[in-house]
């Protein structure tokens, strides 16, 4: 990275202080992740205003410190390790913990820690958790850096080129949901303000390697890890068929996500992890492979008739294509293949349509 007039600044656990050691204010967002420059951002307002007068061509990165979670812990298990109401195998088991998913402790007794993971606080046996230093090392390799938007945030702009022009516009986000991190800041070419943009991965089967930005402003850069899910019923109303094929879905939680993948267990993308899904209840066969196809193939139906085993589709605003296919699975909640297979709420962008595959 080029620093330009001499103005050079530290970004170090959110404050900015010049080398000289007087307090300065920057553009810069604070983010974790990165190595570059020894583990710190190097910037400052001045650099910004230049690169946006200068660097018509090209953006520049910038990087800040790693940080880990105070007590945090993994799951070491092959499958899951259930989370109970209390500190023991007697009281009831409210979630799971699965292979590799991270936990916060907040204290241990008699073998038992109380921890938060997600929306989900519990208890969980120690013989089945990598905790203390073990955990802090594995803490940056089973990270996904992520670029979560603020909370209190009703719709953030998703955009195809990082500057603020009125045409770019492909998707609005909501408060909470996360996102990968592909640049972890990017000095805008052409916005004569000169902001600065975090660049997403947004994954979808309608175009591959699609770029996308959201404002470093209106977002939190950090890991992310495997949470806890809750164990709860998928709603009322719903058959032992739409229950199954949940239950099947949650098996493949965390399988990466893989442009054009078909694999439960190697990859998938958003229409091949739903296709997928189906097929192994007899339902796969004359599913079309994109979610494109599959918007036009199947009834919609109303939110309010929406139930576990429905799918739900969303499209690119700006060219009104279908370019996503979700799970519904209750409670305001879907499955996807997003960043990797995950669960997010159901409006953590705009819903398209809702759709249902089967009627029973």
């Amino acid at each position: 990275m080029r620093v330009k007039h001499g103005a050079v600044l530290a970004l170090f656990f959110g404050t900015v202080i010049s080398l000289s050691g007087v307090a300065a204010t920057a553009q810069a967002a604070v983010v974790t992740g990165g190595n570059a420059l020894g583990g710190f951002s190097v910037v400052s307002s001045d650099f910004f205003t230049v690169a946006a007068e200068e660097n018509k061509d090209d953006t520049t990165e910038l990087f800040s410190k790693v940080e880990v979670p105070e007590g945090i812990a993994f799951a070491n298990v092959t499958d899951a390790l259930n989370v109970r109401s209390g500190p023991g195998t007697n009281y009831s088991r409210i979630g799971k913990l699965g292979k590799n998913a991270h936990c916060i402790i907040e204290s241990v007794e008699n073998g038992w820690a109380k921890i938060t993971s997600g929306s989900v606080k519990g208890y969980c046996s120690t013989e089945y958790l990598i905790m203390g230093n073990e955990a802090v090392k594995l803490a940056e390799s089973l990270g996904t850096l992520t670029a979560t938007v603020n909370r209190g945030i009703v719709n953030l702009n998703v955009r195809s080129t990082p500057d603020t022009t009125a045409d770019n516009i492909i998707a609005k986000v909501k408060g909470g949901e996360s996102f990968k991190v592909v640049k972890e800041v990017v000095i805008s070419k052409n916005d004569p303000e000169a902001k600065t943009f975090v660049q997403i991965e947004w994954n979808n089967d309608a175009e591959k390697n699609v770029e996308a930005y959201v404002s470093s402003e209106f977002v939190t850069v950090a890991y992310k890890y495997k949470e806890a899910v809750e164990s709860s019923s998928y709603g009322d109303g719903v058959s032992q068929l739409r229950t199954n094929m949940i239950d099947f879905a949650m098996k493949y939680l965390g399988t990466p996500y893989v442009w054009g993948g078909n694999s439960l267990s190697r990859g998938v993308d958003c229409s091949g992890f739903v296709k997928q899904v189906f097929t192994q209840f007899g339902y796969g066969a004359s599913m079309p492979r994109t979610s494109r196809e599959m918007a036009r193939t199947y009834s919609m139906i109303s939110r309010s008739e929406a139930k576990a085993g429905d799918l739900v589709f969303y499209h690119n605003l700006r060219t009104g294509v279908v370019d996503h296919v979700a799970i519904y699975i209750g409670n305001g909640k879907i499955i996807h293949a997003n960043n990797g297979v995950e669960i997010s709420n159901v409006n953590y962008r705009t819903v398209y349509k809702y759709a249902r595959v089967i009627w029973d």
